[in-house]
């Protein structure tokens, strides 16, 4: 029977991220752009709310995606 709670589990998060550690799964989330709530406690794990998770695996996510700066006017004249 599929997972119906609001957050993804922590077997979800690890099979996501590919670790268990808490930490290392926030910066897989971070470096990705995903939208999550951090830890609060150690050892507790990122929260990533099913709705986004489903949104960005079906390609239908409306989280803008970040930019780096722009330095083009650098190079205007």
């Amino acid at each position: 029977m599929p997972e119906t709670g609001i957050l993804l589990t922590r077997a979800q998060l690890e099979e996501l991220t590919g670790t268990k550690q808490p930490a290392r799964m926030a910066d897989w989330l971070e470096q990705r752009h995903w939208v999550y709530e951090p830890a609060t406690r150690r050892g507790e794990i990122p929260r990533v709310s099913r709705q986004h998770f489903e949104a960005r695996m079906s390609g239908k996510s409306n989280t803008p995606r970040r930019n780096g700066p722009r330095l083009d006017f650098l190079t205007a004249r």
